[in-house]
């Protein structure tokens, strides 16, 4: 048998540098949302990363960082040790990494297998099964065979960062990943035996999920515009499922009260509550008047609601009456499958634990004109368990290949759409929340609002845009203390997973609503966080710039405008009847440079991001049902697998 070997070149070494003078915790923490009182609970020894953050109270638990490199060493039959290097390594001895609510503890105390102290990089000895490394690498290696490149994204973020390759050489899978300033290839051993006691393996790759076996997958790569972002015209304009809109200047076709029409998704949130009529007139009436939320006014804006509904009610029979869906101005333009939402047992924005299911709507004046406005109804996904979302995502790789696609495609939105998907939850709705993204005559900017169902049911009622600070704060010192506070949050990695809180030292932040375009920044002077090379981005980003970048990024203004160039919406509003919605560059692949960095280049390739995701669930191991995996392959399978995402976008 040869020599197991490894190749490792790295190009840069601004990535491996260890940043020994930070003193904020690394790990980021994502909410399961508990209403008790303004107390915050932080898990773990460590203090929490953050200032004063009151409103709705939450218990936060914590999510593994992710590791720059990792180094797998056989000590034993049944033994190894791990070397993971963190480049935001925090100054302590001691770093929990949590297996199934367990903490595995890494040591950076100079002691026993760990080589120095305080150099960043910790060291655990743990029961490993060799022979189940190499039979999940033989699996990964069948798996990619129909799939042999992916792209890469930093860990947690939208940001593209290179590719990965997988060749299938002899003993072994040759993993080569190209980034912009760095490459290095690891070859994967099919046999325990080629990985001998005392040889060290170096793992510099993140985001593929390693040491449990996973299910071998025969399902080819998944197709984006078949089974993620679903804007085919034979599905939005499906004659039973719809109110379509054929053409400018003709009214709409189809069913008025199909299965993916707005008037009847709209008839399942209220499930009885209210007819759906009411129900509808009830969420515009939020325009006609100030609204206060998070004690931020957000201003009237009495022509939406003239627009949509008093135009609607015209067409149905005059003023005041009950709205016709015949006359309906909302066309459907996608259906939006985000399992990249989900929470992996904890809660992140919006999704399930199988993340979300979307419609997305824009506006036109009854006679198929579009207007500028979107409208997504966003769901969480009923379904919990390992092997349930695992085989919610092979359904949906699998609805590519149907037969009969559509009745497949509205079998799976029922799951989630249909009146009492979600017994336990307000009105029996799946509901997660409604967005809008605005810019109708007499809107003096584009403006999204969003909103959701109180615990109690009934109406729809706004609420706060998500991860949104009021653009009162922006360029701000508080926004600055922000930053300094949440950095190692925005950063990670795993990066993006800050939480913009309701109030922030003693002043409300969250805002009520988000316009646009909003370039956001705060005052150099103020900031103090480190300008050292970032962990998550190609020189010469600094961990400054990437700090600023993710808080706009995953603002609703930020990624709607000027941090991806996009006009505002995702699935453009003005797409012309009769033809597919026109896709945003974030979603189909473009790079730009960051506005407050000229010398920096941003990438972004979002559907191909998703359709990476969706690839490795289908394939998840689901290492909490199996019995009998050693600690130390589910540590590796931990730190290698995706970080959660939670961004509203």
């Amino acid at each position: 048998m040869p020599l197991f070997f490894l190749l490792i070149k790295i190009l840069g070494d601004s990535m491996n540098k260890s940043t020994k003078n930070l003193s904020h915790m690394l790990f980021s923490k994502l909410t399961k949302k508990i209403r008790f009182g303004a107390v915050v609970v932080c898990a773990g020894a460590l203090p929490c990363v953050g200032a004063e953050i009151k409103g709705e109270s939450e218990i936060l638990d914590l999510i593994n960082p992710r590791p720059t490199n990792i180094v797998l060493e056989r000590v034993g039959e049944g033994s190894a040790v791990l070397r993971a290097r963190f480049t935001s390594a925090p100054n302590q001895e001691v770093l929990n990494v949590f297996v199934e609510g367990e903490p595995v503890p890494f040591f950076d105390d100079g002691k026993k297998f760990d080589s120095r102290a305080g150099d960043g990089e910790f060291t655990a000895e743990v029961p490993f099964d060799f022979e189940l490394f190499a039979q999940a690498n033989q699996t990964l290696a069948e798996t990619r065979r129909k799939n042999s490149e992916r792209p890469l994204f930093a860990a947690g973020t939208r940001q593209k960062i290179g590719t990965q390759s997988f060749t299938e050489m002899g003993d072994g899978l040759l993993i080569d990943s190209q980034m912009d300033d760095s490459e290095a290839s690891v070859l994967l051993p099919f046999n325990d035996s080629q990985l001998r006691l005392g040889e060290r393996l170096s793992i510099n790759f993140t985001g593929l999920p390693l040491g449990t076996i996973s299910p071998s997958s025969s399902l080819l790569p998944t197709d984006p515009a078949r089974s993620l972002m679903i804007t085919d015209l034979s599905v939005v304009s499906d004659p039973t499922r719809t109110w379509a809109c054929r053409r400018a200047g003709l009214p709409p076709m189809g069913n008025a009260t199909g299965s993916w029409t707005f008037w009847t998704l709209m008839a399942n949130v209220a499930n009885g509550s209210a007819s759906t009529s009411d129900y509808i007139k009830h969420l515009f009436k939020h325009w006609a008047s100030l609204q206060t939320v998070n004690n931020f006014g957000v201003p009237a804006r009495p022509n939406v609601y003239q627009q949509i509904i008093e135009q609607w009610e015209m067409r149905s029979g005059g003023p005041g009456v009950s709205l016709d869906p015949r006359q309906s101005p909302f066309r459907l333009l996608g259906i939006v499958l985000r399992a990249d939402l989900r929470s992996d047992g904890s809660a992140t924005y919006g999704g399930g634990d199988a993340g979300e299911g979307r419609f997305v709507f824009a506006l036109h004046d009854g006679e198929c004109h579009s207007e500028r406005m979107t409208l997504i109804m966003e769901y969480k996904v009923p379904i919990d368990g390992c092997e349930n979302v695992r085989d919610w995502a092979i359904k949906w790789k699998n609805l590519a290949n149907s037969t009969q696609y559509n009745d497949d495609l509205a079998s799976l939105t029922d799951v989630f759409a249909s009146a009492g998907a979600a017994p336990s939850r307000p009105n029996q709705s799946a509901i997660g929340q409604v967005r809008t993204n605005e810019l109708l005559a007499g809107s003096p900017f584009w403006e999204l609002r969003e909103f959701f169902l109180p615990d109690a049911g009934g109406f729809l009622a706004q609420t706060t845009v998500k991860q949104e600070p009021d653009n009162g704060h922006n360029n701000t010192g508080l926004l600055a203390k922000y930053v300094n506070s949440e950095w190692p949050n925005l950063v990670g990695p795993p990066a993006a997973q800050h939480l913009v809180p309701d109030s922030f030292l003693g002043q409300d932040f969250l805002a009520g609503a988000a316009p646009a375009p909003t370039l956001w920044d705060a005052p150099n002077s103020l900031l103090t966080v480190p300008t050292t090379p970032s962990p998550i981005s190609p020189p010469p980003a600094t961990i400054r710039d990437d700090a600023l970048f993710q808080l706009a990024l995953n603002t609703c203004s930020g990624c709607h405008t000027v941090e991806t160039n996009t006009n505002f919406a995702h699935l453009d509003y003005g797409t012309p009847a009769g033809t597919p919605a026109i896709l945003s560059g974030f979603l189909t692949g473009i790079s730009l440079l960051d506005p407050r960095n000229g010398a920096l280049t941003r990438s972004f390739d979002d559907l191909a991001r998703r359709a990476d995701d969706l690839d490795i669930l289908a394939a998840s191991s689901c290492t909490r049902s199996s019995a009998r995996v050693p600690t130390g392959n589910l540590v590796l399978h931990a730190l290698t697998a995706p970080a959660p995402q939670r961004s509203p976008h």
